[in-house]
């Protein structure tokens, strides 16, 4: 818990570091609202299309869901490119309080142009893991779909059906917390891609179960605050921008524990 006090007490500090982090969070906010409408005019599209002379009734109907795709599709390519541009500048400015003890907004241009083609790459490493991961747990649910089709009893069945469930479970929350150091170990210690991925499993094995603690207990915290703040989600956008402030502030929390946590953890694996 002590790297969460810590952690704390460093964006009390330093919580002008998350400005763009806030920003980026309340462009995805917008975004998603802009994807209801979009889902609502599919909706209208696909009843429309039962009737006959839906084409004379609504005969623009087919140019408002191409257009609604497109800006909605062009909204989801600029949500990714601030992200790709937010989260690095982010962990670098962090990092550079954490060595220098002192860092301020002004250090964000900087701290992207030296951390974006690391982030870059290692969001492109998270896909191909994601992917193989995704395939692993493939073979095995077809493996386990023909079991559950040879099985004669149907507790064997459900039996099987729990254990394919809790195996994807515990598959996708055991990659997600290795991965949590891969990142920091980039910045830190500028290793490449492979070696940084390795680093983060060997350090998150050794205390997997605090990680997830932690983990667990800002998810909760934050999920709670935000259920709070819901009420203001019917004003228009400022109900946006409020629900954003709590995943903003997790997120930060996290960024900053994840890499003073690493920090410590690497300094130990050198002595």
């Amino acid at each position: 818990m002590r790297y969460l006090e810590r952690a704390i007490n460093f964006i009390t500090r330093y919580y002008i570091l998350a400005i763009p982090l806030f920003i980026s969070t309340v462009f995805a906010a917008l975004l998603g609202s802009s994807t209801s409408g979009l889902l609502g005019i599919i909706r209208s599209f696909i009843n429309e299309m039962r009737f006959e002379n839906y084409y004379f009734t609504e005969p623009f109907s087919f140019v408002k869901l191409i257009a609604a795709s497109i800006i909605s599709s062009g909204l989801g390519l600029i949500n990714l490119i601030l992200r790709l541009v937010v989260n690095p500048a982010t962990y670098g400015m962090i990092n550079k309080a954490l060595d220098d003890g002192y860092a301020s907004i002004y250090d964000f241009m900087p701290q992207l142009k030296n951390n974006f083609a690391k982030y870059l790459v290692y969001w492109l490493g998270n896909i191909v893991v994601w992917i193989i991961t995704v395939l692993c747990i493939g073979i095995v649910t077809l493996l386990g779909a023909l079991i559950i089709a040879l099985a004669k009893w149907t507790v064997m069945r459900i039996l099987f059906i729990v254990f394919i469930f809790a195996l994807f479970i515990i598959a996708f929350v055991f990659i997600e917390i290795n991965m949590t150091l891969w990142f920091p170990a980039m910045l830190v210690d500028h290793l490449d891609v492979i070696s940084a991925l390795k680093r983060s499993f060997s350090i998150v094995k050794k205390n997997f179960w605090m990680i997830l603690g932690i983990s667990l207990l800002v998810s909760l915290v934050a999920s709670l605050a935000n259920l709070i703040l819901s009420i203001f989600g019917i004003i228009p956008l400022f109900g946006s921008i409020i629900l954003s402030i709590i995943p903003t502030i997790s997120t930060f929390l996290m960024m900053v524990f994840y890499l003073m946590f690493y920090k410590d953890q690497s300094i130990s694996l050198l002595q």
